[in-house]
């Protein structure tokens, strides 16, 4: 053993007090942290000079938990230690994953980014995000599924392996797990910045899916008997913790549990976004059809030959006006909502 602690090449035994000791650079990061640093101070100070003042929570959130977590779990220990201990590299994939895009979302880029973009550029974005493309990406019903999906499809195929031995692969797997991750939460979080007409029953369904189909990675991994890239960590020096398959289960575990308990606040985000989508649907019905009472009021007035005539649809139209409109249409599949309807 002491031969071996002469000899060992990887990182000390990690230890609360030394955590902040080890640090990964990562110069993808560094360029994703500055672009996206620099890019949301810049709208921010756009909107400012617009005479808008930007939330301060947002941009502390942005800066502070999201691209602070990101420096942390991709160039702090855990990025040290992802690379020879499986149980941290769970972590960190779903720290990546679900944590940082959650973080990241609470700032409001694509908000910021409408409201400090030029006329041209905001058209131009408003066009992408309207775009087919972008309407597959925005809706959440096939996409919570990538956060299921992902992780099978990098513990279960030689990707592991390549990204334990490959630095490229692995910026390039970290900074594509950053991506789905917001995929995934920002058209949740901002469903109505960007217009996003959701099926929100079937998301939820979808959701739910994705909440059984997480768990299939950690399970598998747990009652595996066989530790997965195997000859990797049998070629590193081991002088500290566990076996192999100790650290594989713990890992396993550590999937698992974080994964299914951070599914939660995505399921109360997408019934809030629900409730949010309903009450802006039934705000826009009520307005159309108000203006369409007062159009038709008006109408009436003009037709009216008489004074008599005209005090009658005046009559009439402050009464309609003062009598909400389901008083006069008990169902939203009558007349009324068929002039809606039309006028949409």
């Amino acid at each position: 053993m002491a031969v071996q602690a002469l000899t060992y090449a990887g990182p000390a035994t990690p230890a609360l007090h030394g955590a902040w000791g080890s640090w990964y650079f990562d110069p993808v990061t560094v360029v994703i942290v500055i672009a996206a640093a620099a890019a949301y101070l810049a709208g921010v100070r756009r909107v400012g000079r617009g005479g808008t003042r930007w939330p301060v929570g947002r941009t502390v959130a942005f800066l502070g938990p999201g691209l602070g977590g990101l420096i942390v779990i991709t160039m702090a220990s855990p990025a040290v230690y992802a690379r020879v201990l499986f149980s941290i590299h769970a972590v960190q994939l779903i720290v990546l994953l679900m944590v940082v895009p959650f973080l990241l979302a609470l700032g409001r880029p694509i908000a910021l980014a409408q409201a400090a973009l030029p006329e041209r550029a905001g058209r131009r974005f408003e066009a992408i995000l309207h775009s087919r493309y972008a309407r597959f990406v925005t809706v959440p019903v096939v996409s919570p599924l990538l956060l299921a999906v992902v992780p099978i499809a990098i513990y279960f195929t030689p990707l592991y392996t390549l990204t334990l031995t490959n630095p490229v692969a692995a910026s390039v797997s970290r900074v594509l797990l950053l991506l789905f991750g917001l995929v995934v939460l920002i058209p949740l979080w901002e469903a109505g910045t960007i217009n996003v007409h959701v099926p929100y029953a079937l998301a939820l369904f979808f959701s739910l899916i994705e909440l059984l189909a997480d768990a299939v990675p950690g399970i598998v991994l747990r009652l595996d008997t066989h530790p997965i890239a195997a000859s990797y960590y049998a070629a590193l020096p081991h002088v500290w913790g566990q076996t192999l398959l100790g650290d594989q289960h713990l890992g396993a575990d550590l999937l698992w549990c974080i994964g299914e308990a951070i599914d939660v606040p995505v399921l109360a985000l997408l019934i809030i976004q629900w409730i949010r989508s309903d009450a802006r649907d039934a705000a826009s019905v009520d307005l159309a059809l108000d203006r369409a009472a007062v159009e038709e009021a008006t109408r009436r007035r003009e037709r009216a030959a008489t004074p008599a005539e005209r005090a009658a649809a005046d009559a009439e139209s402050e009464d309609g006006l003062a009598r909400p409109w389901w008083e006069s249409d008990a169902s939203v599949f009558g007349d009324r909502a068929d002039a809606f309807r039309r006028r949409r």
